[in-house]
Order: structure tokens, then sequence, then C-alpha cells
């Protein structure tokens, strides 16, 4: 007997919020908040210096949400912000020092780790896998769309 869609969406679920657990864990671990551990996490996968506009459009934040984290960080004296040349408006994010010795200690390794566990899916896993995701994601959103009109 093939288990019920509801079942199936059921574990589904659960396997997402279990992969956000152990992201949360980590971070609380190494004494950040969400925001802050994902902003840096995303400047070290994009490289900096960058903007706060290329953040949000790369990683879907809400513009709210990174100035907060980015006023937190640079707080903390792990980030600076400048103004683009030629731009009075748009900041440039980079690592301090500090920033930089953190993301090094405490996010490097846990991009390593990523890598390692979708290293351990052989190719066609990996591409079923991401292929998979992004249809999944595509037609919630239609789903979604469909709801709201």
């Amino acid at each position: 007997m093939e288990p019920s869609s509801i079942f199936v969406l059921t574990v589904f679920n659960q396997a997402h919020k279990k992969m956000n657990v152990i992201y949360h864990n980590y971070e609380k671990a190494i004494g950040l908040s969400d925001s802050a551990f994902w902003l840096l996490y995303s400047l070290y996968e994009h490289g900096d210096p960058c903007t706060q506009r290329e953040l949000c459009e790369a990683w879907f934040y809400a513009p709210q949400t990174i100035n907060t984290a980015l006023k937190f960080l640079e707080g903390k004296g792990l980030i600076s912000l400048r103004f683009v040349p030629g731009n009075k408006k748009n900041k440039q994010i980079f690592f301090t020092k500090a920033g930089e010795e953190l993301v090094q200690n405490k996010i490097a390794p846990l991009v390593r780790a990523k890598e390692r566990s979708f290293e351990r899916l052989d190719e066609d896993e990996r591409k079923k896998l991401l292929a998979l995701t992004q249809k999944h994601i595509r037609l919630l959103e239609e789903a979604l769309n469909e709801t709201i009109e």
C-alpha cells in the first residue's frame, strides 16, 4: 500500500524542520542569532564586498531583516559598511579582522560539512535532489498563487 500524500507531506515537513533545527542548534552553539548567522553565511558564500541589495536579491531576505542584522554585526565589530564609490545610497559590506576570523572558524567549517554531506550523495542523487527541490518550490509557488487568486 502506498503512503498517503498527507503522510508524505508530513514526513517532508518534519525533515525540513529537522534541517532548520540543525542550523539553529549550530547558530546557538556559536552564539549567533538566526539572522546574524545567515547574514554571515551569505556574505561568506557571496564573497565580500557586496551590498545589502545584492544579499536581499540573492538570498531572498527582507531589507529590514538585513538592515537589523547588519547593525548588530557592525556593533559587534564583525563587519564594516562603506559607501559604494560614487554612490551615497548603497553601502558595501566588508568583514573586519574579527569578522573574518569568526567566519573562518565557525561558518567555513559548517560550509565544508555541508559540502561533505552533499558529496556523499552520488552525482545522480545530487542532480535529482536539486532538480526536484527546484521543481517543488516552483509548483508550491504556483499552488499558493492559485489559492490567493
